[in-house]
């Protein structure tokens, strides 16, 4: 494991103290988990930019559209239902 020394403001450190002992967590793993999440959020844009970089943003959305007027009010879509907006067999 990486230790790395960090510059931080006074008052940003005091802020992330406060919320890392509301949350039960030392400062080292409050800072951990939210680096992580940064890296996870950063990967999963790229992820899906890259699955959407040439899909038709129009066609999906009226595909979607179409599959939610088919539901009611509280009831999700089906496995069927999904496949079917999808394109599946």
């Amino acid at each position: 494991m990486a230790t790395l020394s960090l510059r931080i403001r006074d008052d940003l450190k005091r802020k992330v103290q406060e919320l890392a002992a509301s949350q039960g967590v030392s400062l080292n793993n409050f800072i951990n988990a939210s680096v992580a999440a940064a890296v996870a959020q950063h990967e999963t844009l790229t992820f899906f930019g890259d699955r959407l970089r040439d899909v038709d943003l129009e066609a999906l959305h009226n595909r979607v559209a179409a599959t939610m007027r088919q539901t009611k009010p509280g009831d999700g879509p089906t496995a069927e239902e999904l496949r079917q907006a999808l394109g599946g067999d």
